[in-house]
This record gives C-alpha cells, structure tokens and sequence, in this order.
C-alpha cells in the first residue's frame, strides 16, 4: 500500500453499505494516522508531515468524510470531532490495522485526541499537533487574547488588511456561501495569517503550492461554523486518554497555540508538551528539521 505522494498513490478502500474513503500511503514502518485540518480539508495538504515521517512510519493520510473521494456522512452532525473519530477508525479497520499511532493538525489534532480518548484499544500514542480543546464559547478568554495577539504581528504587511477582512467576517460568509469556490477562495487570503513569518521565501513558497491545493468541503465547514465548534470542549475526553501523548504548539500559533495546548496537556495524564519558538500553526513549513525531530525523538521514547 505504500506510495509517494503522487497521483499515482491515491488509493481508495470500501467501508461497506457504499461507502469508501481514499487515502494516501508515505514510507514503511509502523501505521501512522495523520489527520489533516479543517474541517472540509483533503488530507493531502498534509504531505509535508507525511514526508517528515516517512523515514520512519508507513503515514496513511485519509480523505475525511466528504473530502476528496471519501463518502458524506449522511448526518451533517457528524463533522465534528467525533464522528470524524467514528470515520477514521472504521477505515483502520477496514485497512485491517490492529494498532496505530495516531496524529493530526489544527482539527486534526483535535481529532487525534478525541480517536485516542474514544479508541485506546486501536492507538499506539497520540501526537496533536496546533490542536485546540475548547471553542470560543468555552474559552475564558485566554486563547482569544493569544489569537488577537498573533494576529496583530502581521497589521504592517501589505496582504493583511484584506486577510484580516475576510478572517473577521469568516462565519458569516461561510454560512452565507452556495460555491464551494468562494470558500476556497477565503481559506486562500488567510493563509498567511496561520504562520509565523508567511513572507519568508521559504514559507511563502509553500504558501503558494498550499494554495493550489485548497479544496474545502462546504458541508463540513458549515456545520462547523453553524455551530459545531463554538461549543467544543475536549476536557471530559483528554482525561479518558490513556496512551503516550505528545502535544505540540507553535510559540506564534494563532489558533492551536500555548494557551490551548497547555489546556490539553493538562487534561491528558502524564502528556508531554512541546512548544516551537518562533513558529506559527503549520511547524512542518517553518521549522520542518525541529518539528521532525520533536516527534521522532518522543516516539522513539515511547
């Protein structure tokens, strides 16, 4: 099953009653689980991450439900964190795979943290990557703050008052939308908010190769914007978690950064905490070498 990343890796399974996820394969090695962002994201904005730790896993990257080639759900409802939990682990087991690391970004890694909480039996450790535990009507107001923060480092770039435009008017254009594209279109203005330093070449870069691929579910991101996420609260999950887990942030995350993942590793027994300094929502763009090294380090310790 295993594959480079191309458009010859792609690669489909059947999930019974019609159903089907697609997916892709990195490297060899023991299965990993790396769960892209979003909602509504193919899971193959997240070749860089597989890339890194191709070296030493097999890296399934999985087509959420109603992304890419993967099925719908039939209820809305199930975008959220945990019924996207309930999806992956019916394609682990339609992959026939007794054990997996499990790991993700932004909501995936919230996803990952929910799999762990709700499937000990299938996961081998936990990494969540910029993920987030508490939505805004949760929130006290600490990761608010952060956000406006980081945010505001960028105010003297060209690009930012039109990013910031649209970022503050997010929700309501998401749930006013009937084209796919113009939600496409959004998530590619606002990219470089999610990093650190976005005019770095190297970054930028990517940047522009990541707006290529930009294929946003409209389903999914409005149910996540119609409600779903404003009243996420993964604490009476992280304290269910039972493997290793690591949690990773940016120092100058937006979204998933200090304030939260502090939350989450508090929550999780005898979870670890890594923080990247001068890095922002997307370590694998803009400290690749240390963000390797962090994960293959904890891995090969527990």
């Amino acid at each position: 099953m295993n594959g480079q990343l191309d458009g010859a890796a792609q690669q489909m399974v059947e999930l019974g009653e019609g159903r089907q996820a697609t997916f892709e394969v990195a490297g060899s090695g023991p299965p990993m689980f790396w769960f892209e962002g979003g909602p509504g994201l193919s899971a193959r904005l997240s070749r860089p991450e597989a890339r890194l730790l191709s070296d030493s896993f097999a890296v399934y990257l999985v087509d959420p439900h109603g992304s890419g080639g993967s099925t719908s759900p039939v209820d809305a409802m199930q975008y959220d964190h945990i019924g996207h939990a309930r999806f992956y682990d019916t394609v682990r087991r339609a992959l026939g795979l007794d054990h997996v690391t499990i790991a993700g970004i932004s909501f995936g890694g919230t996803v990952a943290l929910t799999y762990a909480s709700m499937f000990p039996e299938a996961t081998v450790r936990c990494l969540a990557v910029s993920a987030y535990a508490l939505g805004t009507e949760v929130d006290e107001g600490e990761a608010a703050a952060e956000m406006e923060l980081m945010l505001s480092r960028h105010a003297g770039a060209p690009w930012y008052p039109d990013a910031r435009k649209t970022w503050d008017g997010w929700t309501d254009r998401v749930l006013a939308a009937v084209d796919p594209e113009e939600v496409d279109e959004m998530l590619r203005e606002v990219l470089p908010l999610y990093l650190a330093y976005p005019d770095r070449s190297d970054v930028r870069a990517i940047v522009e190769s990541a707006r290529k691929e930009v294929r946003m579910n409209l389903a999914a991101v409005k149910a996540w914007e119609g409600g779903l996420y404003q009243g996420i609260d993964l604490r009476p999950l992280l304290a269910k978690i039972i493997r290793p887990t690591l949690v990773v942030a940016g120092e100058l995350d937006i979204i998933g950064g200090p304030a939260q993942a502090r939350q989450i590793a508090q929550g999780v027994a005898g979870a670890d905490l890594a923080i990247i300094p001068d890095c922002g929502h997307i370590p694998a763009w803009e400290a690749p070498e240390q963000f390797k090294a962090i994960l293959l380090d904890w891995c090969s310790t527990h």
